[in-house]
């Protein structure tokens, strides 16, 4: 029951990040504490200037823990980095861009295989669907749901983790719908906060 509540993270808050320390360099440092999945440096929308921050996915959270002790602090260019674990909201809302186009990453696809009850994902299959945005998930969920149903039923017989791979991408996608309408609220919310602060 836990395993399926809990949202462990393997992103990491990187602040404190020299506006001279290319992507290179960030990348470079933080890979000294294990692989990364992405990286991703945040910038202002309109000018593109960096914002002095970053969010980092490493391939699990026991990586992003130990980047946590052991990266922060830790100086590049005269300026120590401030290191600590991010949850996703967090990250989506200050990383900026869409979501949409972004890989959806491995702490998402590892949780949504832990809500998949019915059936146990494969490491190949979470690891597929990590490195899969959710635009991609769509398309290849309307390319099966237009296929022939034939087709499909058989290569859900012949090809055991096919039914497992489309149902972890619906989950990953209800996931994801679930935390952009809990965000809208929020911001919906907000704004209503400003707006009664503002009337007399």
């Amino acid at each position: 029951m836990a395993a399926a509540t809990c949202r462990c993270s393997s992103v990491v808050f990187v602040g404190n990040i020299p506006y001279r320390a290319s992507d290179e360099e960030l990348r470079s440092a933080c890979e000294e504490i294990g692989p990364v999945v992405s990286l991703r440096v945040a910038k202002d929308r309109e000018s593109g200037k960096r914002r002095g921050y970053a969010f980092c996915e490493y391939l699990d959270d026991e990586t992003a823990l130990s980047a946590c002790r052991n990266l922060d602090g830790r100086s590049l260019r005269g300026r120590d980095l401030r290191v600590r674990l991010a949850d996703r909201s967090s990250s989506t809302l200050l990383g900026g861009g869409s979501d949409d186009d972004r890989p959806v990453g491995v702490a998402e696809a590892t949780h949504a295989a832990t809500l998949l009850v019915a059936s146990r994902p494969s490491a190949a299959v979470t690891a597929f669907l990590a490195g899969m945005s959710r635009r991609q998930m769509r398309e290849m969920l309307d390319v099966v749901a237009a296929a022939d149903a034939t087709v499909v039923e058989l290569a859900r017989r012949e090809y055991g983790g096919f039914a497992t791979l489309l149902d972890q991408a619906k989950v990953l996608l209800d996931m994801a719908n679930k935390d952009d309408c809990t965000r809208a609220a929020l911001q919906h919310g907000s704004g209503f906060i400003m707006a009664s602060r503002r009337s007399p």
